[in-house]
């Protein structure tokens, strides 16, 4: 048991002290109530400690996820949620028992976050473009001002005009990249908490 908890806590890096504190008294409780002394009986009870671990990293995420600090910005709340979708996608293929079952529900969410991908790749490339094409237009503007007063002010106008619009684009931008990102989170935890049982020590401890 010993060694299994040491490796267990181990793979526990990405929580606060405080928190792989409660997750290893937790389960240290756990086996020792159920007299599981060796390794081997600890794995047929739990599992390897690997898949422990990346179950117990899963639903720590989902949990602060669903509780985010409310100084949290839009913007860390969004790599919150990049980083709970990764581990759930690692939780769910931990166990060779799962993959069966979530095969499906993991490649709709893949499908997913293609799509997501691709629209912010297209944009960017957009707004690229556009950004070379106004500091372009800028430069021809100045270059040509004194010598053709018009055709200078013209180019001029683009230039501002993009530089503009892409200041009032950008905003928008992130905004539904974020969303697009938080809905493919939320897909994510639900197919996690319908596929993903809990375990015999959270049904019966009740959780930590």
């Amino acid at each position: 048991m010993t060694n299994y908890l040491a490796e267990f806590k181990a793979l526990l890096g990405q929580l606060h002290s405080d928190e792989r504190s409660e997750v290893i008294n937790f389960y240290r409780e756990y086996l020792q109530d159920g007299g599981f002394t060796s390794y081997e009986d600890c794995v047929r009870e739990l599992g390897a400690p690997r898949q422990l671990a990346r179950k117990v990293l899963a639903d720590y995420s989902i949990k602060a996820s669903e509780n985010p600090n409310p100084n949290t910005s839009t913007r860390q709340r969004s790599k919150g949620d990049v980083k709970t979708i990764w581990l759930i996608i690692l939780a769910l293929f931990s166990s060779p028992l799962m993959i069966p079952i979530a095969i499906v529900p993991i490649a709709l969410l893949l499908a997913g976050i293609a799509v997501t991908g691709a629209i912010v790749v297209s944009v960017i490339a957009i707004l690229l473009a556009a950004i070379f094409s106004g500091f372009l237009s800028l430069i021809v503007g100045i270059g040509t001002l004194f010598a053709h007063l018009f055709t200078g002010l013209f180019y001029l106008g683009i230039g501002l005009s993009v530089a503009g619009i892409l200041t009032m684009l950008i905003p928008t931008f992130r905004k539904v990249t974020d969303g697009l990102i938080h809905r493919c989170a939320l897909f994510a935890k639900s197919m996690y908490h319908k596929i993903v049982p809990k375990n015999r020590a959270e049904k019966k401890k009740g959780g930590f």
